[in-house]
């Protein structure tokens, strides 16, 4: 059945990817996609984004759709209130643990180059944006001066200060995807957590160790008073696995990676086809609008 009721028949939040979930690869957030997400909000349920994008990349996307609530940013290091413009929960990399993931990864894979993101901004080796190139194909992304890197020099180390790390990133132009998140897997995961989100270009997040979507997520929901059974997630990436296996309902994208299928309970028409929509649409038939009161 394409459309489920929820394991405990209540809808209290909503927690959706952004990019290949609502917003369609190369395209903006639709209009069916915006109003069924302010139904959800009309209707009293929460709608949380969850997201890899660091925060300054969030206001394009909250003015596409209207959201004015909370967002959990760079896979669950940062917990923002975007109507308060605050800083709820924040979790970061030591300069020295990221030191130490670089050193390894720099010896299995010899083309590695890094990236750091501190809450503000991006930070990078000589080489990343070049490696990176122009195939970025961002959608509601900031202006190009803000995608990229404000800091660079030849060495990772270089970069560090006493700003906090949100996240790291590695990338090489001799792996897949795939491939660059299994050296991550075998090397550096006690450390940090390592995930990926990009469908073709070898781009390695990691995270705190222990900190992912679902783990913020799971910490919003617990200060709300909400249960995981009243919850249904929207994601269609690895980066999405934990959050997609915490919720009582979860829904992986058509066309998503595998691993983020069969984690998840039900598949979703793709984000082109606006899939979160139609899932939401025939969710909130059963959801009553909260009494004034």
């Amino acid at each position: 059945m394409l459309y489920p009721v929820l394991a405990s028949r209540t809808l209290r939040m909503v927690a959706t990817d952004l990019d290949g979930t609502i917003i369609p690869h190369g395209q903006g957030v639709s209009a069916r996609t915006r109003a069924a997400l302010q139904a959800c909000t009309r209707a009293g349920v929460r709608v949380v984004f969850v997201t890899g994008r660091p925060p300054r990349w969030l206001t394009p996307v909250a003015e596409a759709t209207g959201h004015k609530g909370f967002a959990i940013c760079a896979n669950g290091s940062i917990t923002l209130d975007l109507e308060s413009d605050s800083i709820l929960a924040l979790h970061s990399i030591t300069n020295e643990v990221a030191t130490e993931v670089a050193r390894r990864l720099r010896v299995v894979v010899p083309d590695v180059v890094f990236e750091v993101e501190t809450p503000l901004e991006l930070r990078a080796e000589w080489g990343y944006e070049a490696v990176r190139g122009s195939g970025r194909g961002e959608v509601l992304a900031p202006d190009p001066q803000e995608v990229g890197a404000r800091r660079q020099a030849l060495r990772l180390e270089e970069l560090f200060d006493d700003v906090p790390l949100i996240k790291m990133i590695a990338l090489s132009s001799r792996s897949t995807p795939d491939e660059l998140l299994a050296a991550g897997r075998a090397h550096v995961a006690d450390l940090v957590t390592p995930t990926h989100s990009s469908p073709t270009m070898a781009i390695l997040e990691m995270g705190p160790q222990g900190v992912t979507k679902g783990s913020s997520l799971a910490d919003l929901a617990r200060m709300w008073g909400i249960a995981p059974e009243d919850v249904v997630t929207f994601g269609d990436m690895p980066n999405d696995i934990e959050m997609l296996t915490w919720s009582g309902t979860s829904y992986a994208m058509s066309g998503g990676h595998p691993d983020a299928i069969s984690a998840a309970d039900h598949l979703a028409p793709t984000a082109g086809d606006d899939g979160v929509a139609q899932v939401l649409e025939h969710m909130l038939r059963g959801v009553a609008p909260p009494q004034d009161g």
